[in-house]
């Protein structure tokens, strides 16, 4: 796991260069902005970049999700790249200057509820014909109350009834308050092209291209049948609309209980939050909060999403944790920041309440620690473990869980790693659980074969005696070489799901198709405690070809 926003301050060598090129270049004293937004200090009368961002370097490697400027534009890597150029390479997307001023709404399969009524958008009847009514009714999980969620090429939106495949449409193209909003045959015309725009607290409002009127409940009206009309935009309840990723399941189905079924969610996707599975998981964990080496914590990036999906989590009985940790922050290691933060009691005892305190500020129901990775040699190990006691006797106390993040445990060959003793058998009878990362054993069949996955997940159960319900097995939700998602991959390939190998940027990359992530689970559910996803945002959104929705649907199939 790492982090990869990055943040930049261009040395003091380039201050004359600065002089050539000042309209690309600003001056901020250090008077003005003493810490930046990502927790760097600012150097006093040094020149930085307008962009919040670095900037781009051949001879530097990029992880997915990185941000660099160049040529006075910002882009984010798509995936693993080394002397790729920003604006040629595919690899490079560009982003507006600030990348996530709002939340968009991903293509997908969705249900959408009125913010007032609670109503579904539903087509009327469940009816195929052209001309058929749009009102809202009770949520019944139907087709006909689902809508594919497109992004066309003019920004605007084209929302397709799942049941009928025609097109959420303002009949004649009217232009008039009060018109009732129906399905019809896909004609591409303004009058079927919507603007979904975040208006706040996980909520859109939808605006007709045609018109410039907003999608309304009439009379905000609360009842079974009520007309869902085009109306001048005003800003109340009746106007506002969640996007949920629509259930491949019966609602009536119970949530999954007995098992774990954990998913990271990356704080730097929050445009991705509305596609989270909640009917599939137990456990989200919020990925993540950064150690500072003095035993605090820097500020939780995308603070509100972070409330968000703590929010909608527990409205369908998923909990929530904060990972504190990962591989990296600003493309620095964080082993080093652990050692610093803990080298004495005191910093252990500050540091771990400084981790119980954003818990319960935010309302997380557990911390998961991500310390990538302590080490069986000099006081690394001791250190550990004294952070991890600690947190467990308050966490506990409060009844929050503990869970931890570690090494796979073996090789791809089934040796031992020599630092998997650093989770001392005292850590493994303090913590909920162990999210095993049984991945990442190198590029293509190394990565995360179904053998290596249960080598490591017999490892900890066996080799270190661990509580088989202790010991949750990690699946990834990207290929390896490329570090591409999933859901890249699917694009490059729509049958890559059914296989573990795919090409992609002509790269051969090995993941995890299916098949493998069905029988993973499979095997979890007979001989440990649960399965974890590296990492939600990286599946896709089509339901049928779903890691997740794998993972949940053989899950349901052992109850």
């Amino acid at each position: 796991m790492f982090k990869t926003k990055k943040k930049f301050v261009l040395m003091f060598s380039v201050l004359l260069l600065a002089s050539l090129f000042a309209p690309l270049l600003h001056n901020v004293k250090a008077a003005d902005i003493s810490t930046s937004k990502f927790g760097g200090k600012a150097e006093t009368n040094l020149t930085i970049l307008a962009s919040n961002y670095p900037a781009w370097d051949s001879s530097k490697v990029y992880w997915g999700g990185d941000m660099v400027s160049y040529n006075g534009k910002d882009y984010k890597a798509k995936w693993w790249t080394q002397g790729e150029t920003p604006g040629v390479a595919d690899v490079w997307e560009l982003v507006a200057t600030n990348p996530n001023p709002t939340t968009p709404v991903a293509d997908g399969v969705y249900r959408i509820t009125n913010k007032s009524s609670g109503k579904v958008l539903d087509v009327i009847d469940k009816s195929t014909a052209s001309g058929a009514k749009i009102h809202q009714w009770t949520n019944y999980n139907t087709t006909n109350q689902q809508f594919k969620v497109e992004k066309q090429s003019d920004g605007y939106y084209k929302l397709t009834a799942v049941h009928s495949g025609l097109v959420l449409d303002v009949p004649n193209s009217s232009t008039s308050n009060s018109v009732q909003l129906q399905q019809w045959t896909n004609n591409n015309t303004n009058a079927q092209r919507w603007q979904i725009t975040d208006v706040g607290g996980g909520y859109y409002k939808v605006i007709s291209k045609v018109s410039g009127l907003a999608m309304d409940v009439r009379s905000s009206s609360k009842d079974d049948g009520a007309v869902v009309q085009q109306y001048t935009d005003n800003g109340t309840d009746a106007q506002k609309w969640s996007f949920t990723l629509a259930d491949s399941t019966d609602p009536t189905d119970p949530p999954i209980t007995g098992f774990k079924v954990v998913g990271y969610y990356p704080s730097w996707e929050p445009g991705k939050i509305n596609t989270i599975q909640y009917n599939n998981l137990t456990h989200i964990n919020y990925a993540f909060a950064i150690p500072t080496s003095d035993g605090s914590l820097l500020p939780l990036e995308n603070p509100d999403e972070a409330r968000q999906i703590i929010q909608k989590a527990h409205e369908n009985g998923v909990k929530v944790l904060l990972a504190v940790g990962g591989w990296s922050y600003n493309g620095t290691p964080l082993e080093s920041t652990f050692m610093s933060a803990t080298n004495t009691h005191d910093k252990v005892v500050r540091f771990g309440n400084a981790i119980v305190s954003m818990a319960k500020q935010y309302g997380f129901d557990g911390v998961d620690m991500d310390w990538e990775h302590p080490r069986n040699d000099g006081s690394s190990k001791q250190q550990y473990e004294d952070l991890m006691v600690y947190l467990s006797g308050e966490l506990h106390r409060n009844n929050m869980l503990l869970t931890a993040a570690v090494l796979s445990g073996v090789t791809p060959e089934g040796v031992v790693y020599w630092d998997a003793a650093a989770h001392t058998d005292k850590v493994i009878s303090v913590v909920d659980w162990f999210n095993v990362m049984a991945y990442d054993g190198g590029d293509g069949e190394r990565h995360s074969s179904y053998d290596f996955a249960i080598n490591c997940a017999k490892y900890w159960r066996d080799t270190r005696h661990m509580p088989r319900e202790k010991v949750v097995l990690g699946v990834p939700f990207y290929g390896r070489p490329s570090w591409a998602s999933y859901a890249a991959i699917l694009q490059a390939n729509p049958n890559a799901y059914n296989t573990d190998v795919s090409m992609i940027n002509g790269m051969q990359a090995h993941y995890n198709g299916i098949p493998t992530i069905k029988a993973k689970t499979q095997w979890a559910c007979d001989n440990i405690g649960g399965v974890m996803a590296w990492e939600l945002s990286q599946d896709t959104t089509d339901l049928s070809k779903s890691l997740l929705n794998a993972i949940g649907s053989t899950v349901r199939a052992n109850k």
